[in-house]
């Protein structure tokens, strides 16, 4: 008897295992699938591709959005309340996690003078190549 209770103690302790496993996987799964949905989501809100940085910790999801400046001075809509709306709509596994959104502008690439210049020390320039 003694062996049956710990062949099924075995049995449940595995199966709760991968039954965390399993749910880890598809909340991992569901970050990744929004990581490419939510661009083309927020390009037909705000006919820019942002910027989006994601990171996922235990309890928690933190979205970056990078916008533009003009685009994130002519913001009109509330940029939070569509991105959560949007993540209950079509990622439910992952709604129910602590979600922080942030925007932030995206720096604009500004060539200088000295960008021609190699910042090795081989003495190239990017007109040599």
């Amino acid at each position: 008897m003694k062996k049956f209770f710990k062949g099924l103690l075995t049995v449940a302790a595995l199966a709760g295992i991968s039954y965390a496993g399993y749910k880890a996987y598809s909340r991992i799964n569901e970050v990744m699938k929004i990581s490419k949905t939510l661009p083309d989501y927020l390009f037909d809100l705000l006919g820019e591709k942002p910027r989006i940085d994601i990171n996922q910790k235990l309890g928690s999801l933190s979205i970056a959005v990078g916008l533009s400046s003009e685009a994130y001075e002519s913001l009109e809509i509330d940029l939070e309340d569509y991105i959560t709306n949007y993540i209950a709509d079509y990622y439910p596994n992952i709604a129910n996690l602590k979600l922080t959104i942030t925007k932030y502008i995206k720096a604009s690439k500004v060539p200088s003078d000295d960008s021609a210049d190699c910042v090795c020390d081989c003495n190239e320039t990017e007109s040599e190549e």
